[in-house]
């Protein structure tokens, strides 16, 4: 559950934000409206390198063939699959 915190609640527990961040994030409200998201930096880390996955449509559109083939049970077997790279 995404756990909400006013300003003033948030600047309270900065010292132990860090720990309680590690598993998911928090937001800060302002007036009762949310204001910011605070998260430990590698959720924030893992957050970029998500966008910059789906950010590139040949990637994706690879990704989405290679589910579809596997879903169809279009697949090799590994051994045929290191033969052919003559592993």
């Amino acid at each position: 559950m995404t756990k909400y915190l006013t300003i003033a609640e948030a600047q309270e527990q900065l010292p132990a934000l860090p720990d309680e961040l590690a598993e998911e994030p928090a937001i800060i409200t302002k007036d009762g409206k949310p204001a910011i998201v605070a998260m430990s930096m590698e959720l924030f880390d893992s957050l970029l390198e998500t966008i910059e996955i789906i950010s590139d449509g040949e990637f994706c559109a690879e990704l989405r063939e290679g589910i579809r083939q596997a879903d169809a049970g279009e697949t090799i077997a590994l051994e045929q699959l290191k033969a052919e790279l003559g592993l």
